[in-house]
């Protein structure tokens, strides 16, 4: 259900975030989420915001890991074909520096999008949690938008064998379940780079989730890795820092 609220009303006392980058572009929606995979139920926040009559953006955060401390982890969607992707959904996509919005409080995030961002709507799935320590809901937005005169909608969570999610994206990847993968994201995201030719070339080798820094040698004749053909090593992945191409090598 889309709630419109247009009542106006005083925003809370704030602060102006940082590295915002600006208004957005008018008539833009603010589809708010973790974008780490683009899943079947963020492309249905893409299609809330268009029943908004508004243009989706997705509204993503860089340097959470870094914040938090975690484990760097490899993106779930290459780089680079990022923005091929997302304009396959037609939308686009805001980064804003974590650092810069985690101690916002729930009232400050929400005059970050009316005032900083300029967007006219809000959608966000009903798990959906924002300000400082996760301290808002969902129907908090809703009661917040409506002060400030902000279209939000708070779409209802996707099953396909559970919760879709990124977290359990990458739990069925572990596992080898790349038909529930192929369920959740709703098309089979594969990067489709071609390998570089004859070289030598500095590379990240993953393997079961882990990477070693390496380095390989294309030939004519194949691929080798430190004297070992990389065939014989079964399915890895290939990051080469040049141009960052991913490429997936297997075994006959």
């Amino acid at each position: 259900m889309v709630i419109r609220a247009r009542e106006c009303g005083c925003s809370s006392p704030g602060v102006a975030a940082r590295g915002m980058g600006g208004p957005l572009p008018r008539r833009a929606a603010a589809c708010l989420g973790k974008f780490d995979a683009l899943h079947v139920g963020h492309s249905s926040l893409i299609r809330y915001a268009r029943e908004m009559s508004l243009d989706p953006w997705l509204i993503s955060f860089s340097g959470m890991a870094e914040v938090f401390g975690w484990p760097e982890r490899l993106p779930l969607v290459a780089p680079e074909h990022r923005g091929g992707l997302l304009n396959s959904f037609g939308a686009q996509e805001r980064v804003l520096p974590f650092r810069e919005v985690r101690g916002l409080s729930p009232e400050q995030f929400v005059d970050v999008l009316v005032d900083q961002l300029g967007v006219e709507g809000a959608v966000c799935g009903a798990n959906f949690r924002f300000g400082f320590q996760a301290a808002a809901a969902a129907e908090d937005l809703v009661a917040l938008g409506r002060r400030r005169g902000l279209q939000v909608c708070v779409a209802p969570l996707l099953a396909r064998a559970g919760t879709v999610s990124s977290t359990r994206i990458r739990q069925l990847l572990q596992e080898g379940n790349l038909e529930e993968v192929a369920q959740m994201l709703g098309q089979l995201q594969k990067p489709q780079n071609e390998i570089p030719g004859q070289g030598v070339y500095e590379v990240s080798l993953l393997r079961d989730g882990a990477a070693v820094a390496a380095a390989v040698a294309i030939q004519a004749d194949g691929v080798f890795l430190r004297e070992t053909e990389l065939a014989s090593l079964g399915a890895v992945d290939l990051l080469f820092d040049r141009g960052a191409a991913a490429r997936e090598v297997e075994s006959n």
